[in-house]
């Protein structure tokens, strides 16, 4: 994906003038001894060691009405990570509510408002089912990428310039702001200053779309290393759910 490491100009001047104004109002703040890039991967190595974690994340995210209007709507996520092979989420929202399991093998989504689920064979282990599902069914799990293999490649591969812009708070806790920006979406994420570098917060702005909605989440409660059972990933399901099938997106196979 090198062939995608050039520049937006747009992008990056629009990245430069809000990193200098900030600069410019910050002097008192502490000077950062790494860089962004590095600071990525130090939380991106964090969580690859962790062979298990738990996190929970309570989101906002806009929605672009037919008539222009951008709207939000307020959701949580409980996220459990065993890798290679497992994982589980528990999300709901305004308008919907899910559940998702995946045993290194299968993947599981249930409809909790409809009362149906479905099943796919995801072979591959976690990256190759995060893909499977997005490029064959049009399926993205909330908040899939922090369960990646290498957070930083990932992210660096669709970065067109990075930027400081300080230590900034998350709920009470000084955490490294840094912006990221890319082709068709920008990143800001806020990486914890002391203790384990996790993210405590990303935004993710979707400028290609009309309105240029955003997606927030605050992570919190993390627990890297925990204990997790192997029954966490195993399908619970409604007794009374109905099974149906995944739609294969256009142009999947």
């Amino acid at each position: 994906m090198s062939s995608e490491k050039k520049w937006t100009v747009t992008g990056l001047a629009a990245l430069l003038l809000l990193v200098g104004g900030l600069a410019a109002r910050s002097e008192s703040k502490p000077a950062v001894t790494s860089s962004p890039e590095e600071l990525l991967r130090q939380m991106s190595a964090e969580l690859k060691r962790a062979e298990t974690f738990r996190f929970h994340a309570e989101i906002n995210f806009d929605d672009v009405l037919s008539s222009g209007q951008k709207v939000q709507y307020a959701g949580a996520a409980d996220v459990t990570v065993r890798r290679p092979t497992g994982v589980y989420i528990d999300y709901r929202d305004d308008i919907s509510a899910k559940r998702f399991w995946y045993d290194g093998k299968t993947g599981t989504l249930l409809d909790l408002v409809r009362g149906k689920y479905a099943t796919a064979d995801l072979p591959g282990g976690i990256d190759g089912a995060v893909d499977l599902l997005q490029e064959r069914y049009d399926v993205t799990l909330p908040l899939s990428d922090l369960a990646s293999s290498d957070l930083f490649e990932m992210i660096d591969a669709r970065a067109r310039a990075w930027g400081y812009l300080g230590l900034n708070d998350v709920e009470g806790t000084p955490c490294h702001h840094i912006a990221i920006v890319g082709e068709n979406r920008d990143l800001q994420l806020w990486i914890q200053q002391s203790g384990n570098p996790v993210p405590l917060k990303l935004v993710i702005t979707y400028k290609n779309v009309p309105q240029s909605p955003q997606y927030q989440a605050v992570l919190m409660d993390w627990k890297l290393g925990a204990k997790v059972s192997a029954d966490t990933f195993e399908p619970s399901l409604p007794k009374d759910a109905g099974r149906i099938g995944f739609l294969v997106a256009e142009g999947g196979e």
